[in-house]
């Protein structure tokens, strides 16, 4: 995968994280707020992981 699609996928994870900590309950249909809130928290955990995997693969384009 590129490291642009890396990059994407971060922003999306981060985007879905919002949406579930703040709207979840009524979104995503979450039984309580404190469920909603942690599932954003466990979403918005992979952002960094993406990030890193995309800062990665831009390192291996950049060396070809």
């Amino acid at each position: 995968m590129s490291s642009s699609n890396w990059f994407l996928i971060m922003i999306g994870s981060i985007f879905m994280a919002v949406l579930a900590f703040v709207f979840g309950t009524t979104l995503f249909g979450y039984e309580s707020e404190q469920q909603a809130r942690e599932v954003g928290i466990f979403i918005g955990l992979w952002a960094p992981t993406f990030g890193m995997l995309g800062l990665r693969a831009l390192v291996l384009e950049q060396q070809k």
